[in-house]
């Protein structure tokens, strides 16, 4: 059911799962549970973001994007890749994941946010990913922010993730 992706995408998705699918319990695990604790991580991204704390909201936020990529390996590794209810799960858990981080950004994220709404509804209807890795985005960007010592791009950054 996965619509088709781009070939970065592919590209990353096969190292992903050659390194992780040697991992010998996945089989036992839950893709579903796996997309659930990816929320939490977001919700704890969302708190410690919104407080600032962008050091702490850097590894949230990285726990929920390689738990997203767990839940797919998790899927595959027990033959669940084509449920069309598992990639309904994923995408929405990644909308609500999306949308719980923009409430704490700027009105730039917030719009980016709900393009991707709208992007995964035309993903599902025409079978190709064309989703924005918004949260992937934001990693880099949080990391830009956190270990670039330059004042331009911490203005610049500062403006486009917090400024209202």
């Amino acid at each position: 059911m996965e619509p088709s992706r781009s070939r970065a995408a592919l590209f990353f998705k096969i190292v992903i799962d050659t390194i992780l699918t040697r991992v010998p319990f996945l089989s036992r695990l839950d893709a579903n549970m796996i997309s659930g604790l990816s929320l939490v991580c977001t919700l704890a991204g969302y708190l410690l973001i919104s407080h600032r704390m962008l050091i702490s909201c850097f590894v949230a936020l990285f726990l929920a994007l390689f738990m997203d990529a767990l839940d797919g390996v998790v899927a595959r590794v027990r033959g669940q890749a084509s449920s069309e209810e598992g990639w309904v799960v994923d995408i929405s858990v990644d909308r609500v994941s999306e949308a719980l981080i923009s409430l704490a950004l700027s009105r730039v994220y917030i719009l980016l946010a709900v393009l991707n709404v709208g992007l995964a509804f035309y993903s599902y209807k025409s079978k190709k990913h064309v989703i924005m890795p918004v949260r992937h985005l934001l990693l880099l960007m949080l990391l830009f922010y956190l270990f670039v010592e330059s004042e331009a791009i911490t203005f610049f950054l500062d403006g486009l993730l917090f400024e209202w």
